[in-house]
């Protein structure tokens, strides 16, 4: 044998003995991967894949395709013809069954061969859920933008014919010739201008909102100082307040004024999706808030750029919402309410999108609706 050749054959054979199996290698990887036999039964089941599809490896092995994906049944198609075919195959914008909630995922799968025979597939599922959710907010904050240049100039032009109605109301009715049944009218105008410049105010919040001031912050106490505020109103309103946190959830940043003001308006909202319709029934009088680890993204971000997030859901057992009202519940002057302005989700959607987190609305199952605020954690 030549020299050369049998120190290539050398080198070789150091680099396959010293690469890590292929269990770690799959490991490393941020998409779900499942490799099945010929039986279709599952043989490899990296950590993603736990996560994604909400199974432990341990109970994931040596399972069918079929008792893998019982809700799925276009993956479970999938492997079949690529084992009996031996043809690679791709989906786009296809649906993993996960629990009540799908999630959007695009699929790969391809033969593995032995011997020229087909030993199995390698199925490759990429969790689309965090782009898509990118993908709606920026849709989103570029409608805002170009809505908050509009009302910010017209807000201004707005509050100094609105300072001069209240400040000539509140003349009249201080006037020692005004006859006293003015005072009836001047009160209702000097009450409907705070509201307009309360209003104007929302505009101009949601034109050029305040940058946030970022510092260390615990959402435990951001949440348990908001409670303390309103607590009160939830008790006098026959509501009560349960709680399901996760004690080990780590500190971020954040500006805690702007959270609490986030967090003050989803639970109002709540307490108003509740109260809306006369007196609670007692088996429909919870509002719960919830802490954990976002489990709902599965995605390798840019290194600069935080990979984890943490979670707060509030979730009340009103009246609900279907599909169209959440996608359109964080658009400005969009409301369910018969006075509400439309403007108070998108402020508080905008404000998280500053923090660079993201919001969502989803029904609650059985009844109700539960807002999702998900914000990043920084590394190490």
């Amino acid at each position: 044998m030549k020299p050369r050749l049998r120190n290539a054959r050398a080198l070789l054979s150091s680099r396959v003995a010293t690469a890590p199996p292929l269990a770690d290698v799959l490991a490393a990887f941020n998409d779900a991967v499942v490799v099945f036999d010929r039986e279709q039964r599952v043989v490899l089941f990296n950590p993603a894949a736990e996560e994604l599809v909400g199974m432990p490896a341990k109970r994931a092995l040596n399972a069918s395709c079929p008792e893998l994906f019982p809700d799925t049944p276009l993956i479970r198609e999938v492997v079949d013809r690529v084992v009996r075919l031996g043809q690679s195959e791709s989906r786009t914008d296809e649906w993993l069954a996960r629990g009540r909630r799908g999630v959007p995922v695009r699929l790969s799968c391809a033969p593995l061969w032995e011997r020229n025979e087909v030993s199995g597939a390698a199925l490759v599922i990429h969790d689309l859920g965090y782009q898509r959710t990118l993908e709606d907010s920026a849709r989103r904050h570029e409608s805002l933008a170009r809505l908050g240049t509009l009302v910010a100039g017209l807000a201004h032009e707005v509050r100094n014919p609105l300072a001069g109605i209240k400040g000539a109301a509140q003349l009249l009715q201080h006037h020692p010739r005004a006859h006293e049944d003015l005072a009836e009218y001047t009160t209702v105008i000097t009450r409907e201008v705070n509201r307009l410049s309360a209003l104007v105010e929302d505009l101009l919040t949601l034109g050029a909102p305040p940058k946030p001031r970022l510092g260390p912050a615990n959402v435990h106490r951001i949440l348990q100082d908001v409670v303390a505020v309103v607590d009160p109103e939830l008790e006098r309103a026959g509501l009560r307040l349960q709680f399901a946190f996760d004690p080990s959830l780590p500190d971020f940043h954040a500006d805690d004024a702007q959270l609490s003001q986030v967090f003050l308006n989803l639970i109002r909202n709540a307490q108003e999706a509740m109260t809306g319709n006369g007196p609670v029934p007692p088996d429909r009088n919870t509002i719960t808030i919830g802490t954990r680890m976002e489990t709902d993204f599965h995605i390798l971000r840019s290194s600069e750029v935080s990979s984890s997030f943490l979670r707060v859901e509030i979730a009340d057992q009103g009246c609900g919402i279907d599909a169209a009202t959440a996608a359109q519940m964080f658009e400005p002057f969009f409301t369910t309410k018969a006075r509400g302005t439309g403007l108070g989700l998108a402020i508080s959607s905008k404000i998280v999108s500053e923090h660079g987190g993201i919001m969502r609305a989803a029904p609650n199952h059985p009844q109700g609706t539960v807002v999702t605020v998900s914000l990043p954690v920084p590394k190490g």
